[in-house]
């Protein structure tokens, strides 16, 4: 019972953001999904689809657990994580990665799988990455817990994705495809802004941001649509800034292997 309900293992007291457990964390994912990408690009595409149905999966299953345990077990004991609607359903950022996924995996419509590639690539890996750091600082619990190992994987798991998708060239970005991945934001941006308004909660932080801590002097002193305005705007630019560095960088690396070869 203690795995579930105690904050840390070593029995520290927080908070446990940006300690040295934390950055080792953050540094082993990056490291391990840099060199899982790489290996997989000697792989065949079959091999790699394989892959991100696993992670995929792993991310599905190990919600669902979470959110079972924490049912069960954890609300009326957890230090500070009482039944909070806001932080109940899975439809934040992050959480879009369990939904868009199969559609990239699975996808019949080079439109829909277009879309959902571009969005998982930008968007998604991103904001997972940057979860890492950011959205960890306000989760009352360390690595060394149940919970805190759980959002920390998590958020590793769909990094390495997209990440797998683009090294490998499972997903072979090309520069109009962001036009895709922006609309299919947009598209969950609408209805869970929509939600936040009729439920008072605050999924994707872009309603009126009271749950996000790391901009609180910006949401304490604007309206609610200036908010959304802004976060929206930090989204797109976010997608804009990594789509066009991934493209960049792949014609690039092409150019050199062509030069390469003539020489």
């Amino acid at each position: 019972m203690s795995f579930f309900t105690n904050p840390d293992w070593l029995g520290r007291s927080g908070p446990y953001a940006f300690k040295w457990d934390h950055f080792l964390f953050i540094a082993l994912a990056t490291i391990i999904g840099i060199i899982a990408a790489i290996l997989l690009r000697k792989c065949q595409r079959k091999t790699v689809r394989i892959v991100l149905i696993a992670i995929w999966g792993t991310v599905v299953f190990i919600d669902v657990f979470k959110w079972t345990i924490f049912y069960i077990l954890v609300f009326d004991n957890y230090p500070g994580y009482e039944f909070n609607l806001e932080r109940m359903l899975p439809l934040h950022s992050c959480s879009l990665f369990m939904y868009v996924m199969p559609f990239a995996l699975f996808g019949k419509n080079r439109y829909v799988v277009t879309a959902a590639n571009s969005f998982l690539v930008t968007v998604n890996m991103i904001m997972g990455y940057i979860t890492l750091f950011v959205g960890f600082a306000g989760k009352n619990a360390s690595v060394f817990s149940f919970f805190g190992l759980h959002t920390q994987l998590y958020h590793a798991l769909i990094f390495i994705a997209p990440l797998i998708m683009v090294v490998t060239g499972y997903y072979d970005l090309q520069r109009k495809d962001i036009k895709y991945g922006l609309a299919t934001f947009l598209i969950f941006a609408v209805v869970i802004w929509t939600l936040d308004a009729i439920t008072g909660c605050d999924y994707m932080y872009i309603y009126d941001g009271h749950t996000f801590g790391v901009l609180k002097f910006i949401y304490e002193n604007v309206h609610h649509l200036v908010w959304t305005l802004i976060t929206v705007t930090c989204y797109i630019l976010t997608a804009l800034i990594t789509h066009y560095f991934i493209y960049f960088l792949k014609k690039y690396l092409q150019k050199r292997a062509v030069n390469k070869i003539n020489n």
